[in-house]
């Protein structure tokens, strides 16, 4: 048979071939997403990393300031669920300077929350409320976990036992998550900063007795290994985001991050302006560079996150919602 004959049938085929898969997806037989997820509201659980406090919406980071008023603008310097709750045109109702009528996010985290506590949130909503296929929920949790167990039992005797208490709270995060997500919500689930690279951790070093800071980051990573590994992680129900990661990157290689030379162990406020209430122009200066610019600093206090990885974590939420096969 003649080449052009052949190449001339194969062409014919494929024409036919695209023709059907045209059809099946205008008719809903296709098995692929052919329109993206849009959220009709972003519930937010977890503890104050996700948090905007008052009718000012205050911060567990650090707080922008309006150049024309002086006063705090909290919409600058956004946390990471402000950031993907504006990639979907959503706001939450104590950020809302334009009065949406319906703002769509909604905020139901809490101080120093635990896994334990998250468990506590969602009973709470689902008490009146339901998940729906319409909901993108937020999670961050468990940084208390590991700083309450290390100070309850935090010592160089035993890391097994901490580690396994870790590996323990991780599970049980995954548990309450998979629960969401099989209720129909579609999930962005964080991990959990490396408590070891933190201020806090720098601190502790300084009693001398043993690495505490390599303790605190053997549970970390022992709660993040066990959350990861149990769950659901097939990109259509969970996104997962890793602000472990970040952090890690961040102490390693601070100058390709724009950080202070040493990230983790001097924070960007003071005692005397301490979280929800510091402010951009309530930083120390950095001896280092002589800034106290806010986006030179990894930590805002001890054991909170600047407002530089708050924008980064937020920016790689943003990617993982809209990429994944919500």
């Amino acid at each position: 048979m003649p080449f052009n004959n052949r190449l001339g049938r194969f062409a014919a085929r494929a024409a036919s071939a695209a023709a059907l898969m045209a059809a099946l997806a205008s008719c809903g037989g296709g098995t692929y997403q052919v329109t993206s997820f849009v959220p009709a509201r972003i519930l937010s659980f977890g503890d104050e990393s996700s948090m905007l406090v008052g009718p000012q919406g205050l911060k567990y980071s650090i707080n922008g300031v309006s150049q024309d008023t002086q006063l705090v603008d909290c919409t600058l310097l956004p946390i990471w669920t402000q950031v993907l709750a504006n990639s979907y045109g959503l706001v939450y109702g104590n950020c809302n300077p334009d009065a949406v009528a319906s703002p769509g996010g909604v905020q139901l985290a809490t101080v120093d929350a635990t896994v334990d506590d998250l468990q506590n949130q969602v009973d709470t909503f689902t008490a009146t409320d339901t998940f729906n296929n319409n909901d993108m929920v937020t999670v961050w949790v468990g940084m208390h976990d590991v700083l309450d167990e290390y100070a309850a039992n935090g010592s160089g005797d035993d890391v097994n036992a901490l580690t396994a208490t870790m590996h323990a709270r991780g599970a049980q995060l995954a548990g309450i998550v998979n629960q969401i997500a099989n209720a129909g919500a579609r999930v962005v689930l964080l991990t959990i900063p490396d408590m070891g690279l933190s201020p806090f951790a720098a601190t502790e070093n300084e009693r001398g007795d043993f690495d505490r800071a390599d303790l605190l980051t053997q549970m970390s990573d022992a709660f993040n290994r066990s959350l990861r590994a149990n769950v659901l992680n097939d990109g259509s129900k969970i996104g997962l985001v890793l602000p472990d990661d970040y952090v890690k990157s961040a102490v390693r290689n601070p100058r390709g991050f724009g950080l202070i030379a040493q990230p983790n162990v001097t924070a960007a406020c003071t005692n005397v302006t301490p979280l929800p209430e510091c402010t951009q122009d309530t930083l120390v200066t950095d001896l280092s560079t002589g800034s106290n610019i806010a986006q030179i600093f990894l930590w805002a206090d001890a054991t909170h996150l600047g407002s530089t990885p708050q924008q980064n974590i937020g920016d790689q939420a943003n990617g993982r919602a809209h990429s994944n096969p919500f």
